[in-house]
């Protein structure tokens, strides 16, 4: 039988790999949402600033508060496709688990193969050699 513990280290790189693009992808999620909140905050900040100055500054903020929100709907817009590889990456993970799990079980299950086909050995090979020396034994009395 074939031993499986190298196809088993390749698996759980493999795995290992694809649990570091999935916490890359977390983390650009995490950066796109800070990302959308700093400038949301920085509108809001710039909103209230606008009630001190006149009448004039609002031809300036209308603009201005119109490029904040198309930048937040490209930021909603990344999110969204990163999220869905996110999924992807995600269950292409747990089909590399369930693979590398068959794997195991089946390594482990060939290893206690062996060792009942080696304790089966022994105990024959004992058997005989107790069987030989109580032969002996008759035939020397």
């Amino acid at each position: 039988m074939a031993d499986l513990s190298g196809l088993i280290r390749v698996r759980k790189h493999d795995l290992e790999q694809k649990q570091k693009t999935i916490a890359e992808l977390y983390r650009q999620v995490e950066e796109l949402t800070h990302q959308k909140a700093e400038l949301l905050e920085t509108l809001d900040a710039e909103q209230e600033k606008l009630q001190d100055f006149g009448v004039e500054m609002l031809s300036y903020f209308g603009p201005y508060s119109d490029a904040v929100h198309e930048r937040v709907e490209e930021i909603d817009d990344k999110t969204v496709k990163l999220e869905t590889r996110i999924e992807i990456a995600r269950e292409d993970m747990r089909i590399a688990y369930a693979e590398l799990k068959k794997i195991e079980i089946t390594h482990e299950r060939r290893l206690e193969e062996e060792r009942d086909e080696q304790e089966k050995r022994e105990s024959n090979t004992l058997d005989e050699i107790a069987l030989e020396g109580y032969l002996r034994q008759m035939a020397d009395d």
